[in-house]
């Protein structure tokens, strides 16, 4: 193809997608004195990292090292890797489980060194399956510190995709996940209430001095916009809107470089894909969810590339999961009369006491408090064939949507007015008139709460087991007795939100080995290819046995892809030309 002069760049390593694995594989490079161009389709930077909580699992981490009962860095590890081969499908990867595990704190001490970010230990989270072996409750789930962008470039700054309405206040207040604890007592308690006044007097501050948002970055957002700050200033050509076609390759197969529509980019050193984002692309996402194609598209940067079509020269090989196709996630659809409207995630509301869901009959179909991952797949097969498509309602009483909220529905004082009057949020005095609002049989649906609730006040579910999982009750509310996940719906009135199967991420990704090294058809490695993130087969094969699974395994192998790519480009040149592994 011939190209203009402006069109053509060169550069040691190019790296597609700019998510938690992209941005950290050129960080790595960059730091070792590589010349990299990290090129990204959208016109924003971060990916679904940026719309995350940025949870990150990670065995051996430096705080669950500390604590007193702590086992050995052997023993860990071993309990780490039969828990995710006990919860994996029968595609799990042992050698790059291996790989991840034993990575895991060498990769947090660069990120803490090279980008200044830093994690803290969540001691509240749980591996999501207790009663699988190696289970692990507050060891291995780390949160990202805020992140203060006061210092960054500000058009580097204005690239970074802004967090989901689910993680900000007042248009542009980022949430942390620490913050929550504040948010839910700022009415109980005068520290809540001073922590978040400076919260809000700082995020005013900022606006008033002309920052589009606020720049006390938090969660997912504060790792794209430390790793994109660290990696701007180690020399990275960041390239936004500018979307990769399609892979070449040189001599003996290697390949060597990328087209799109903005011109050509030749990288001596290879290719690494971290684009991720394959369950937005709506070619993909055919071959992912079949019959369920009315089930709608997660919202995404434009331009993602058509992951066959990007490696149709290179021989790699892209692996389907034997088990769930995508990553589920409940959801339901905010309309824009809301301020806080699209897409919303429910993950932690539904194992609230007082909280309830049933399917288009007024019955219930599942355990509300178990992983999200599980319960939309258990959605899909109660009502798949249902004309509207698989749905249900999420119904609690008054009592809960103020103690705790509703979806994107802030407890008190949080003004209810505005997704009542857009349809959005339904209300009724009774639960026989709620079923009425709600298209649901109302003899069935009052019969359903009267059994639900007689049992919840005893803290039993006898129907689906709710409540007894530790899982089940760390989602709960610690301070409600006897179970903190089961309560009855009592004191109306009473409010529903419909919930459809949603997603946060895809299970279909090129194959690939230990080294992040993407595999061809006779499992050799494609030379001069690496993927990692959501651009690569999950490890455990279409289950999610981890909060914080697809991050810290992203920004792992992200790491090792570099490294190795790396070390293949010094092989190949000559001494005096070989890079130095000097920190730059």
């Amino acid at each position: 193809m011939e190209q203009k002069p402006d069109t053509f760049q060169t550069a040691d390593l190019v790296i597609i997608g700019s998510g938690a694995a992209g941005l950290m594989a050129a960080l790595v490079a960059a730091r070792e004195g590589a010349d990299v161009i990290l090129v990204e389709a959208g016109d924003l930077l971060g990916g679904a990292t940026a719309l995350s909580e940025g949870m990150a699992w990670f065995p051996n981490n430096p705080e669950a090292r500390r604590l007193p009962d702590a086992p050995s860095m052997s023993e860990e590890a071993a309990s780490a890797f039969a828990y995710l081969q006990a919860c994996s499908g029968l595609g799990f990867d042992a050698a790059r489980a291996s790989a991840y595990i034993d990575a895991g704190p060498h990769v947090l001490a660069f990120l803490k060194k090279d980008a200044g970010l830093e994690f803290r230990l969540n001691r509240g989270s749980r591996d999501y399956y207790p009663d699988a072996p190696g289970s692990s409750l507050g060891r291995r789930a780390l949160n990202p510190l805020p992140f203060d962008a006061r210092g960054m470039d500000p058009s580097l700054f204005a690239r970074i995709r802004p967090p989901l309405g689910t993680m900000v206040l007042f248009g542009g207040m980022s949430i942390a996940s620490q913050d929550l604890a504040d948010y839910m007592n700022v009415t109980r308690s005068p520290a809540a209430l001073a922590r978040i006044t400076g919260h809000v007097s700082r995020y005013a501050l900022d606006r008033m001095r002309g920052w589009p948002r606020g720049t006390r970055v938090a969660n997912g957002n504060a790792i794209v916009a430390r790793l994109a700050a660290a990696a701007h200033a180690a020399g990275v050509r960041i390239l936004t809107g500018w979307p990769a076609e399609e892979m070449f390759c040189g001599g003996e197969g290697k390949v060597c470089g990328v087209t799109g529509p903005k011109g050509t980019i030749l990288a001596s050193g290879g290719v690494i894909l971290a684009s991720g984002g394959l369950n937005a692309h709506p070619t993909e996402r055919r071959e992912l969810v079949g019959d369920f194609s009315h089930i709608p598209l997660p919202d995404a940067e434009p331009g993602l590339p058509d992951l066959s079509e990007l490696i149709a020269e290179t021989g790699a090989v892209l692996v389907r999961p034997s088990r769930e196709p995508l990553l589920w996630a409940p959801a339901s659809e905010v309309p824009a009369a809301v301020h806080r409207a699209g897409r919303w995630p429910h993950f932690g509301d539904r194992a609230k006491p007082g909280t309830i869901c049933v399917g288009p009959d007024g019955r219930r179909f599942a355990n509300e408090a178990q992983v999200y991952h599980d319960f939309v797949p258990a959605m899909i097969r109660a009502f798949g064939r249902h004309p509207e498509g698989p749905h249900c309602w999420i119904i609690c009483d008054h009592r809960a949507i103020r103690r705790y909220g509703l979806g994107p529905v802030g407890p008190a004082p949080v003004r209810l007015g505005p997704y009542l009057r857009s349809g959005y949020l339904h209300r009724a005095n009774s639960i026989a008139e709620l079923a009425g609002h709600i298209g649901v049989p109302s003899e069935v649906l009052s019969e359903t709460v009267g059994r639900f609730n007689e049992a919840a006040r005893q803290g039993r579910d006898p129907d689906f087991g709710r409540g007894e999982s530790v899982y089940d009750q760390g989602n709960g509310d610690p301070a409600h007795r006897p179970n903190p996940a089961l309560g009855p719906l009592e004191r109306g009135p009473f409010y529903a939100i419909r919930l459809l199967p949603g997603d946060i991420g895809g299970f279909i990704g090129l194959a690939t080995d230990a080294k992040a090294r993407a595999l061809g058809a006779s499992g050799r490695p494609v030379p001069g290819l690496w993927a990692a993130g959501n651009a690569a087969a999950p490890l455990t094969d279409g289950t999610y046995p981890a909060a914080g699974l697809t991050i810290g395994a992203a920004l792992t192998f992200g790491y090792i892809a570099a490294r190795d790519a790396l070390d293949r480009l010094r092989e190949s040149r000559q001494p005096e030309n070989q890079i130095r592994g000097e920190r730059g």
